[in-house]
């Protein structure tokens, strides 16, 4: 439905799926992207939970959520900067600067994308 409205619109709407957090699959998609039709904006607006508390803390725990929003926002800066870009956005959470207890891992995570920004 989103499809049919934005092509409505004039927009032109394609819809991929993607592991943005792996590199090569990335890299591939992008690749993909017609020249008549360049990529301008970037919205990167991932985020997985998997909260413990710091003691019980595994490293699934931590790739988890690091991986869809540390891997892929890092993935996404690097493989576009050839890119005409007008906006490249990032959403964070303040979890980053105040923390939330047992989210140790996702505060990390959204810290590490205001340091990207």
């Amino acid at each position: 439905q989103l499809h049919n409205e934005l092509t409505a619109a004039g927009a032109h709407i394609t819809i991929t799926a993607c592991d943005t957090s792996n590199r090569t699959q990335l890299a591939q998609l992008l690749d993909t992207i017609p020249t008549d039709h360049p990529l301008t904006t970037v919205i990167h607006a991932a985020g997985t939970l998997n909260d413990a508390t710091l003691n019980n803390l595994t490293p699934h725990h931590i790739t988890h959520v690091l991986h869809p929003k540390t891997d892929a926002a890092h993935h996404l800066h690097e493989l576009t900067t050839h890119h005409n870009l007008t906006h490249f956005i990032l959403f964070s959470s303040i979890a980053g600067l105040i923390g939330n207890p047992g989210q140790a891992n996702y505060a990390a995570a959204n810290t590490y994308l205001d340091a990207l920004a």
